[in-house]
């Protein structure tokens, strides 16, 4: 996926802290070129960053699944991984909502909710890190028109206000949504695997809806719901490409 270790060196960086990568753990494994695009980014914009050699998972899926010692088990992972100070930057909503909102149901002692309450506090999504970075030090163009697909976990977290200042940094591009009852796109993690007929369903009106809209790229801040949606339009042959946020902000640098 990427080279375990350091970024560019801060010392020779001057401006932003140095970030920690969380790459989510379905990301390393099915998506690893948004953790690549992410560092073209974050070079990009001269913003130093380490990769933690020892990260796993957050625990989301065992949370989700009613597994709380096995996620109880990864957040004390986390926690050992990600001590200390500094930004921990994920390219997924999920997850940075799993630190923030899932972690304190899991805690068992007052020193565990201290180290919680302090993650919650330094993880960001990609989405909002950037937004609270503007106006960005690079040119981003890419004209045209685009689908921004607000996940689930985006909405929950309040970063959709960020997500279109963020593209509206990028010259020539104009961003198409849906009305709210277009509220899911029908993954929502294990929903797929319990109720697959209906999420298939769903993602399919889904699509289907946004083929309306006349775009050739659908941008997501979430991977597990662009590769539920690309697994759809790839079955009925719809010609949408996917792209996650990083992916689609590399390609948008201006030289």
């Amino acid at each position: 996926m990427l080279p375990r270790g350091d970024g560019p060196n801060p010392k020779t960086h001057p401006g932003p802290p140095e970030v920690r990568l969380f790459i989510p753990c379905y990301v390393d494994q099915l998506a690893p070129t948004v953790a690549q695009a992410l560092v073209r980014l974050l070079n990009a914009l001269a913003i130093p960053w380490c990769l933690p050699a020892t990260q796993t998972c957050c625990g989301q899926f065992a949370y989700n699944a009613g597994d709380w010692p096995g996620a109880r088990s990864l957040m004390h992972h986390f926690a050992r991984v990600f001590a200390g100070p500094g930004p921990i930057l994920c390219p997924g909503p999920s997850c940075v909502r799993m630190v923030r909102t899932n972690y304190p149901h899991l805690v068992e002692t007052p020193r565990e909710s201290q180290g919680q309450a302090q993650l919650a506090a330094q993880i960001m999504d990609l989405s909002e890190y950037l937004d609270s970075l503007l106006p960005l030090s690079i040119s981003l163009r890419r004209p045209g028109r685009v689908f921004l697909h607000q996940s689930c976990a985006a909405r929950d977290l309040g970063l959709l206000p960020g997500l279109h200042r963020l593209l509206a940094q990028v010259q020539g591009l104009e961003v198409v949504t849906l009305p709210e009852a277009y509220s899911c796109c029908g993954f929502g993690g294990l929903f797929a695997l319990k109720q697959p007929e209906l999420s298939q369903l769903i993602g399919w009106r889904y699509l289907q809806a946004i083929s309306a809209l006349d775009v050739q790229v659908l941008v997501s801040p979430e991977v597990g719901c662009l590769l539920h949606l690309d697994g759809i339009a790839r079955a009925r042959h719809l010609p949408l490409q996917m792209l996650h946020l990083s992916q689609f902000l590399a390609e948008a640098v201006s030289s």
